[in-house]
């Protein structure tokens, strides 16, 4: 009887471990702006000079938690996360607490110029990738595609 005991333990503390590390909860709640579904696939548009821009109303769930937004290589990006203004290129990441989360986060991107060849004349389509997370369980990731809209001549 012990060792059916123990077996039983040894399985449950197993299945306890595996739970705690593969949850995944969303730390927040995101909305986009100027990001649309099309073909079950989130997308936003860039124009002819590769430039791109979308908003983000969050609703945190918890507090303290990490936002990156990881862009295709080479692409520079302007955040502006309440008055802070933020540049740079490949990764930008943020803390977000509940009590000082502005209404809209803005992103403008600008894909380099062989990419955005890429994108309008060869069709590829190059994804934003949005990760929310904090450890232990909480992790939530949006893909927002990027595409060119022809536009149509009458």
């Amino acid at each position: 009887m012990n060792k059916a005991l123990a077996i039983m333990a040894i399985i449950t503390i197993a299945l306890v471990a595996y739970a705690f590390q593969t949850a995944q909860l969303p730390p927040a709640t995101i909305e986009y702006k100027e990001v649309f579904y099309m073909n079950n696939q989130s997308v936003t548009f860039i124009t002819k000079d590769g430039f791109g821009l979308f908003t983000m109303e969050i609703e945190p769930k918890i507090s303290s938690f990490e936002l990156r937004i990881e862009f295709p290589e080479g692409t520079s990006y302007l955040v502006r996360y309440g008055d802070e203004t933020y540049r740079g290129t490949g990764t930008f990441k943020i803390k977000v607490s509940k009590d000082s989360l502005p209404n809209q986060v803005y992103v403008q991107f600008q894909l380099p110029k062989e990419l955005t060849r890429k994108v309008i004349y060869e069709g590829e389509s190059p994804e934003i990738r949005i990760v929310g997370e904090q450890v232990p369980f909480w992790h939530a990731e949006d893909i927002i595609y990027i595409k060119y809209r022809k536009e149509e001549k009458s």
